[in-house]
């Protein structure tokens, strides 16, 4: 009986032992100067402090602000179709929030409500009073909590297939298994040895599976793969439902525009309808062929609709 306890407990040291070296293997996080030179816009990049978080931001342009705020697991690369020609028309600011792209990925606070002080903070630090605020995805209800909590910072607001208004059918690029204390966040390292989680999640996103390049892909793995982008992408996943915005969208005034694909598959059409129900001052823009990502699969439309409603 000796025999089999001591055998059992070698077998969990050596266990442990292989998990750790695993787990610190890989880097905490993701070097800007490593990628610099391929990175899109990477001239544009800067780095503040903002809130104790060394936060990464592109900017360019002396129009009107407009920040866009990207989703879950994503960063400013989302941006990269339309950042250079909104640029010609507003001065563009588009930051990696907190544990996402090149920002660092400390613990602590990931619900949207602090992602949203982070952009107000942001904006200080920029000298900017006033700003239009375009959110994709988890970065729409990242700029409905800034709309809600600070209404004379926002201008207006451009929602595009954003979170914040669940429906029958909405779900997450995240795995379940994500959610399960201690042991989702070891399964969700050793599914992202490789970036099949990520073109798979990529895959869903869009219409036209085209879109879904090596090239793309590999923008949305690099973060992913370190022990920060995976504890950030843990962090924000499961504190996701704090702070609910639905309650509070009856009482916005600004003007909102509603961008929606009309083949997202991970939120569909029927959540921006219900946005569109909500914010009294809004419209709502279908883009047919088109999935999660219109800002990536179909950019001028974006950027056409964005500038009409801006006007």
């Amino acid at each position: 009986m000796k025999k089999l306890a001591r055998l059992i407990l070698g077998l969990v040291v050596i266990i442990v032992v292989a998990v750790t070296i695993f787990w610190f293997s890989r880097p905490a996080d993701v070097s800007f100067e490593q990628y610099r030179g391929n990175f899109p816009n990477s001239t544009y990049s800067h780095f503040a402090e903002v809130d104790g978080v060394r936060i990464h931001y592109q900017d360019k342009g002396n129009g009107t602000p407009l920040i866009l705020i990207h989703g879950y697991t994503s960063s400013n690369y989302s941006w990269k179709e339309v950042f250079e020609p909104l640029s010609k028309t507003f001065r563009v600011i588009a930051p990696d929030l907190k544990g996402f792209g090149f920002s660092a990925k400390p613990d602590g606070d990931y619900t949207r409500r602090a992602q949203a002080m982070l952009i107000v903070h942001l904006l200080d630090q920029l000298g900017i009073d006033k700003a239009w605020l375009a959110g994709s995805s988890m970065g729409g209800e990242v700029a409905l909590n800034v709309a809600i909590t600070n209404p004379q910072r926002v201008a207006g607001l451009i929602l595009i297939d954003s979170a914040g208004a669940p429906v029958a059918g909405s779900g997450s690029l995240a795995p379940r298994y994500l959610l399960v204390p201690v042991l989702g966040r070891l399964l969700t390292a050793f599914a992202l040895r490789s970036d099949k989680l990520v073109r798979e999640g990529l895959t869903k996103s869009f219409y036209d599976d085209r879109n879904v390049t090596n090239e793309r892909v590999a923008a949305y793995y690099v973060p992913l793969k370190t022990r920060g982008g995976q504890l950030a992408a843990l962090r924000a996943r499961t504190q996701a439902g704090q702070f609910p915005v639905e309650p509070e969208l009856p009482k916005l005034a600004v003007p909102t525009l509603i961008l929606w694909g009309r083949e997202d598959e991970l939120n569909p059409l029927e959540a921006g309808r219900k946005l569109n129900s909500l914010i009294r001052n809004s419209k709502l823009v279908i883009i047919e062929n088109c999935g999660h990502l219109p800002q990536e699969e179909m950019p001028q439309r974006v950027i056409e609709e964005l500038t009409k409603f801006k006007g």
